[in-house]
């Protein structure tokens, strides 16, 4: 009985669309979010006293516990809301506390 060596020239799957990439839907640039801060919920003396709200392309969503970097200040990410997106507007919002790396 003779076995089958496997071939050297790749395998049988196909490969998938260029299309299905992360942010396809979006041009391939990345992911839309709003992202805000509430200064009222920080105690921190070294957070930013006023609140924040800016919108960001991300190559993919954050997630809770990530770090955001935006005019010298670190953000962490408390929590994130996503929206099904049937036009083109933003993917989600995130809400992010002060982050003091000490």
């Amino acid at each position: 009985m003779a076995t089958k060596k496997p071939s050297s020239k790749g395998s049988n799957r196909p490969n998938p669309p260029a299309s299905l990439g992360p942010g396809a839907a979006f041009g391939g640039s990345g992911f839309k979010v709003q992202v805000f801060y509430l200064a009222a919920r920080s105690n921190s003396p070294n957070a930013p006293l006023k609140d924040a709200l800016w919108f960001a392309t991300y190559p993919i969503i954050p997630r809770i516990g990530d770090c955001l970097f935006r005019d010298g200040v670190y953000y962490r990410v408390e929590r994130v809301f996503l929206y099904e997106n049937l036009a083109a507007g933003w993917c989600a919002d995130v809400e992010v506390s002060f982050y003091g790396r000490r």
